[in-house]
């Protein structure tokens, strides 16, 4: 190693110390002949390297000294995207075309077996000239360097590449290897970015030519510029995947990929022979880009987002390297192997960081996973143990309320057992979350009626007590009874108000009578909307099944939402699961509740949810469930049926709910459309095929 330092470090002075030659350029664009060639007024450069925009034809004149001039020298041309290069030596009879070389021969006409430019010269005093023609910058490093000394630098040059391709290559199969393991796309993306930057600075510094390309001269003339927008493209997918400007920076995500297409259209200009502008057109275009990234990963990095801080580290390493490698050619800086190397240094750390950064990112990304199904866990042990403490409460109030209703009414007391049993029946996997939900409503809708029953016994008791006492008076009444005895007990009827006590008991019977009948209408609902045989298929009527569910839900809407019935009374029964659609319903309406009573509503609006049923033709049946509350984003539909999530607030619902929807649709082979806009409200179209196959009949 320390051999290589001192080699390095003695080119590094030899490149410095190369004023042998006296040089002059001139372009005007144009081809020359010979003698226009000779006769050209060349401005003369004292000093630096001489550059031309691209698509230019430039000439050169270099007179070596004699006392420099010698066949042990070489002149030294270290700059590798010429196209075309015709290397010509004054004599006495005229100009002699000594060599002619670059990108657009076979790399086997060149003198040396080398990435860069080599020409020789004759002893003595020489007027040498070159005819240069690039589509890409014409940058013109000349310098006289002794055979041994070019031999060291060949070998360094290919050396110090070498390395740099090693480093890829080992971060190329690395992170190939952890794709394989992981599938995931972030290392899919780096290592198409690494397999492109390699290749794009194998193009830079002519090694393509040499190596991958050797044979086709028109393919490595035009690499360089398609290696360039390939690695734009490439940088671009992998920015977005690494800095996740999806969810993170969506803005920034679609002006960055607004580039693409105009790489895309670069190259094709490119092949169809427009290779300056093409060179120029992705220039810009990987500028733009850098910005554009540059200031995602700002932003990004002030919000606390780790990654972003890494890839800002390893950009701008890189960009510095870039603006480097580009001041030398513009002579602002020295034009030296260590600033001619720039890039390879810079990108060499770039990719290092980022493989750092990557493999720290996924790390982040496994922690924030396994956070998320820890708290996925705990909320559904949360939710498991407030279901078993709601239902244990349901059990406490059924019962109660059972043992009143004993006291009262025979047929009330089978009414309340066939609650109970009904309510048991609830009490699964799937319709926990509902059945906690309901438990305060159901209790209230049953316990009206029944205080109104309990109310009207005991004023019923003492009219009948009444009732009683006048019936024993006169059955006391002797068969012979006097006149004045029969008038008697008449008159005590009179003290009893008969007629008034006679129309108080129908009406406390009456009363009795209408709590008995709206109990068992609550019983009803619960018995359809949870069956006994819920897991058979059979034949129900959905318009049944919606006013089932309606009736559990009359404690939420009573005198606050206007529910609106539009039923098609055509509608055929469907084979179906009714116990589980009547679930799906009930899920859906108390969505629809919940937005309702979110949004505030401006004067002469009415919060309103609609019930419609339709067939769709002869084997599909619909379902509308609409209401006009709060909405729905689009970013909400898309994750509407992901287990756990939820809009509501803390403790207003598990997220489980659209989850169970959906399956119990998909079990019925059905579907589900959802409509929805922020503000206006929500419409659900569920739809249901009249006849289930075979093997669920």
């Amino acid at each position: 190693m320390k051999r290589i330092f001192l080699i390095n470090l003695l080119i590094l002075l030899s490149w410095t110390a190369h004023a042998q030659l006296s040089i002059a350029t001139f372009s005007d664009g144009k081809t020359h002949s010979e003698s226009e060639i000779i006769g050209l007024d060349y401005i003369t450069e004292k000093k630096g390297v001489a550059n031309f925009d691209n698509g230019s034809v430039a000439y050169v004149k270099l007179i070596v000294d004699a006392e420099y001039a010698n066949e042990d020298r070489r002149i030294f041309l270290s700059y590798a995207l010429l196209d075309t290069i015709r290397f010509y030596r004054r004599e006495a009879d005229g100009l002699h075309l000594i060599l002619e070389t670059g990108q657009a021969y076979d790399f086997n006409t060149r003198a040396y077996e080398s990435s860069d430019f080599v020409f020789p010269i004759k002893d003595g005093a020489q007027e040498y000239y070159f005819e240069i023609y690039s589509h890409k910058p014409v940058v013109l490093p000349f310098q006289l360097v002794e055979r041994e000394s070019l031999s060291a630098t060949l070998s360094n040059n290919d050396f110090f590449f070498g390395t740099y391709v090693g480093l890829i290559a080992v971060m190329f199969l690395y992170n190939l290897v952890i794709f394989f393991l992981t599938r995931d796309r972030s290392y899919l993306f780096y290592i198409l970015y690494l397999l492109t930057l390699g290749l794009a600075q194998a193009a830079l510094f002519g090694y393509t030519d040499r190596f991958l390309f050797q044979g086709f001269p028109a393919f490595n003339r035009i690499f360089a510029v398609l290696s360039g927008a390939l690695v734009a493209i490439a940088s671009i997918f992998f920015i977005n995947n690494f800095l996740r400007l999806k969810t993170k920076a969506p803005f920034f995500r679609k002006l960055l990929f607004s580039v693409v297409p105009l790489d895309v259209v670069a190259i094709i200009l490119l092949l169809m022979g427009y290779e300056s502008f093409s060179y120029k057109m992705v220039n810009m275009v990987s500028l733009v880009g850098s910005i554009i990234a540059i200031v995602a990963a700002v932003k990004l990095a002030q919000s606390g987002f780790k990654p972003a801080n890494f890839f800002l580290l390893a950009w701008s390493v890189f960009l510095t390297s870039v603006v480097i490698f580009a001041l030398k050619d513009f002579d602002i800086i020295p034009y030296n192997p260590v600033f001619r190397r720039s890039m390879l240094f810079g990108s060499s750390v770039e990719v290092v960081l980022l493989s750092v950064a990557l493999a720290d990112r996924i790390n982040q990304l496994r922690r924030e996973k396994e956070y998320s199904q820890a708290r996925a866990l705990e909320i559904a042990r949360e939710n498991e143990r407030i279901i078993k403490e709601q239902n244990i409460e349901l059990e406490k109030r059924v019962e109660a309320r059972t043992m009143e209703l004993q006291e009262a009414n025979e047929e009330l007391q089978v009414t309340l057992d066939n609650l109970k049993e009904t309510q048991t029946q609830l009490v699964d996997a799937e319709k926990m979350a509902s059945l906690g939900q309901l438990t305060a409503g159901i209790a209230h809708e049953i316990n009206n009626p029944i205080n109104f029953i309990t109310s009207n016994i005991k004023p019923l008791k003492l009219d009948l007590d009444e009732v009683y006492t006048i019936v024993d008076r006169f059955s006391q009444l002797p068969e012979d009874c006097k006149p004045e005895e029969l008038k008697q007990a008449k008159a005590s009827l009179q003290e009893f108000d008969y007629d008034f006590l006679k129309e108080e008991i129908e009406s406390l019977v009456s009363g009795i009578s209408d709590g008995a009948v709206r109990t068992s209408e609550i019983v009803l609902g619960l018995r359809n909307f949870s069956r006994l045989d819920e897991d058979v298929v059979k034949k129900a009527n959905l318009n049944e099944g919606l006013d089932s569910t309606m009736i559990l839900l009359r404690n939420k809407t009573k005198d606050l939402i206007e529910v609106v019935r539009d039923y098609d009374d055509n509608l055929m029964d469907i084979d179906c699961f009714p116990g589980k659609l009547n679930q799906a319903f009930m899920n859906i309406l108390n969505n629809g509740i919940y937005a309702v009573n979110a949004k505030r509503y401006e004067e002469g609006e009415e919060p309103t949810l609609t019930l419609k049923t339709r067939m769709v033709d002869s084997e599909m049946v619909a379902v509308h469930l609409i209401d006009n509350g709060i909405g729905m984003s689009e970013e909400t539909k898309k994750k509407l049926y992901e287990p756990f999530f939820t809009t509501k607030e803390v403790g207003e619902g598990t997220g489980l709910g659209m989850s169970i929807v959906f399956k119990i649709i998909d079990k019925h082979g059905g579907r589900i459309e959802v409509n929805s806009e922020l503000g206006k409200g929500t419409e659900f179209i569920l739809f249901l095929p009249i006849r289930q196959p075979n093997e669920f009949a």
